[in-house]
């Protein structure tokens, strides 16, 4: 089921499935969506959320306590469930997934709350997850938001860059030029990424979608081959590693038992 909220200058419409972004779109203009609308034959999400790993598990196994875990998704599993919805206010939506632990994917008993906020021209996302299992739990996390690129009717991919701002850099920073060849061989990860954002930026007026990207360690980018209308911009807590015990992935954290664990994505809209 989709649930929708707005301010003064944006709606917002998310799905319970996964507690994933559905659509975004300024007030002011309506018919210009800033999401990827998830066409099937491309890329079917459109937003999804990475935890409690984030990109492919070596040969799609891992083993805790002399157990092997197999069979397992990229990205996690939350963005594959359904979560409850168990606030609706003025501006925000809260969505929680309660994970009673399972033998054949994941042991640990976990709860995910999923808060979307609006704030001002903002989108604020904040994922916390509380370990409710007696052991301590390994987990990454990661976003996956899928922004429209280009975002104004009429304009080519060529007119848009991936700009990104870095406090050494006089008067602005780097440029990632966009062209749709730019993605054949799969995502771009920049670890230890010093810029505070970096953002979808149209190249003559200056337009951005800017996500935050200031203490994430690991920032990737990535659209489907041939970029087809949208580009991800990837802030996450860990990355893809060699071999099968998750405690040994980079930026892996261990969890203790009741302990929490928060992140926010902000999503500036500068049109």
């Amino acid at each position: 089921m989709n649930y929708t909220i707005e301010n003064a200058l944006l709606s917002l419409t998310v799905s319970d499935h996964g507690a994933e972004l559905q659509d975004l779109r300024r007030k002011a203009a309506p018919d210009a969506p800033l999401l990827w609308d998830g066409k099937k034959e491309h890329w079917p999400r459109r937003a999804p959320i990475c935890f409690p790993w984030c990109g492919r598990i070596e040969e799609n196994w891992y083993e805790f306590e002399g157990k092997r875990y197999e069979g397992l998704p990229q990205h996690g599993f939350v963005r594959d469930l359904d979560h409850t919805l168990v606030k609706q206010g003025e501006g925000e939506l809260c969505f929680r997934l309660d994970w009673p632990g399972e033998e054949k994917l994941w042991p640990w008993a976990f709860s995910l709350e999923t808060s979307h906020a609006l704030r001002d021209n903002v989108l604020e996302t904040t994922c916390t997850a509380v370990n409710r299992s007696d052991k301590p739990m390994p987990l990454q996390l990661g976003f996956h938001v899928g922004l429209a690129c280009p975002f104004t009717p009429g304009k080519e991919l060529e007119e848009y860059c991936i700009r990104w701002e870095k406090p050494e850099a006089p008067g602005g920073g780097d440029i990632f030029p966009l062209d749709h060849e730019k993605f054949a061989t799969d995502s771009i990860c920049f670890p230890d990424l010093s810029s505070k954002w970096l953002q979808v930026e149209e190249r003559e007026t200056g337009k951005y979608l800017r996500v935050e990207t200031k203490d994430w360690p690991f920032v990737l980018l990535w659209s489907a081959k041939g970029v087809p209308d949208f580009v991800c911009i990837e802030p996450w807590t860990g990355f893809l590693g060699k071999g099968h015990d998750l405690t040994g992935r980079p930026g892996a954290r261990l969890l203790a038992p009741g302990e929490s664990f928060t992140r926010t994505h902000r999503l500036t809209v500068g049109i």
